[in-house]
């Protein structure tokens, strides 16, 4: 388990979980970032940015 950065929810993690996996907080809807695994740090995914075919 883990708290989301936003509305300090507990979020589950799964076992299998790995470092930069996103999910979202079932409590808030944000979208979240796993930033370490021991011990398990979530932090706000960032916002996915539009490259235009640059």
């Amino acid at each position: 388990m883990a708290n989301c950065p936003v509305c300090d929810a507990e979020v589950e993690i799964a076992p299998d979980t790995v470092v930069g996996e996103l999910m979202t907080c079932e409590d808030c809807g944000c979208e979240l970032e796993v930033l370490t695994l021991e011990p398990v740090k979530l932090g706000e995914a960032p916002e996915a940015e539009e490259d235009w075919g640059e």
